[in-house]
């Protein structure tokens, strides 16, 4: 028994099978706003794309402990001003000590005041801390990763300022030789804290050198990201328009050729129909 094959059909229908799948396909990506939904798509470019993701949430990263390790550095510097002020007020308190015009209680006044200054230097280095680590009190450091490889750390170096490591715990305007003592004690105390102020000041600005690579590896790591996965909206709407068209030139086709099928098996059996066999 011999087998009819309508070609024609099954071309349409194939057809009609491709511009279902691009129609599908241009919907998806102008829907997600990805051209890369699945690895099947483009498995190279969605490898180089997944590389591309990691760096950025690597990067993102980094810029959170760069903040985190800057706002360490400003709040020592903070601290270090005020110890400078209190060095300051340490430091008038003996000048005047080493006057012999003062009485003894003018004397004990400013002794007094000293006391005061030594209490509230230590107060703010007990206070400095950073999720429980110590930075003035004692001597500490920390490793800030500012970098995505494995040791790309920054060190930040923290010294003890405490009255007592920089020998100003004691100091006293009872005569004007003390007083003389004090203010020399005093003048290399804030020499001490100068230098590391500019030491911390430096590491803020490596922070923010830090910041600004991370921030500039993101923006270049985002467009390589979004050059391979971000749907390009004009080329996919046009794409969607014409396999619409398509799909829907296939299926007028594939009626109307199920429609002279129709006509040509009505007419072997001899029923009524349209179908006019051609002549030559």
């Amino acid at each position: 028994m011999a087998t009819i094959t309508n070609i024609d059909s099954l071309r349409t229908l194939a057809g009609l099978s491709k511009s279902q799948q691009a129609i599908s396909q241009a919907s998806e990506r102008i829907s997600t706003g990805y051209q890369i939904n699945r690895a099947s798509d483009n498995p190279g470019l969605m490898a180089v794309a997944n590389d591309l993701k990691t760096q950025l949430t690597s990067y993102n990263q980094i810029l959170t402990n760069v903040a985190e390790g800057k706002a360490v550095t400003s709040l020592v510097d903070s601290s270090l001003t005020q110890m400078v002020d209190l060095l300051g007020y340490m430091r008038v308190a003996a000048v005047a000590g080493e006057s012999s015009t003062l009485t003894t209680s003018e004397r004990t006044a400013y002794q007094n005041a000293i006391n005061a200054y030594v209490t509230a230097f230590d107060t703010i280095a007990t206070n400095t801390t950073w999720n429980g680590t110590s930075l003035m009190s004692t001597a500490a450091t920390m490793n800030v990763q500012t970098g995505v490889n494995s040791g790309n750390t920054t060190t930040l170096t923290f010294s003890k300022m405490t009255t007592s490591a920089l020998s100003v715990d004691s100091l006293s305007t009872t005569s004007t030789t003390t007083a003389a003592t004090a203010v020399d004690a005093i003048d290399t105390a804030i020499k001490a804290v100068n230098v590391y102020q500019t030491y911390i000041g430096a590491m803020d600005n490596v922070m923010e050198s830090q910041a600004t690579v991370a921030t500039n590896a993101i923006t270049s790591y985002s467009a390589g990201y979004g050059a391979i996965m971000n749907t390009d909206f004009a080329a996919e709407t046009a794409k969607l328009a014409a396999a619409q068209i398509q799909h829907d030139g296939a299926t007028a086709m594939l009626i109307q050729g199920n429609g002279l099928n129709r006509s040509l098996v009505d007419y072997l059996l001899g029923g009524p129909s349209t179908y006019a066999p051609r002549t030559s």
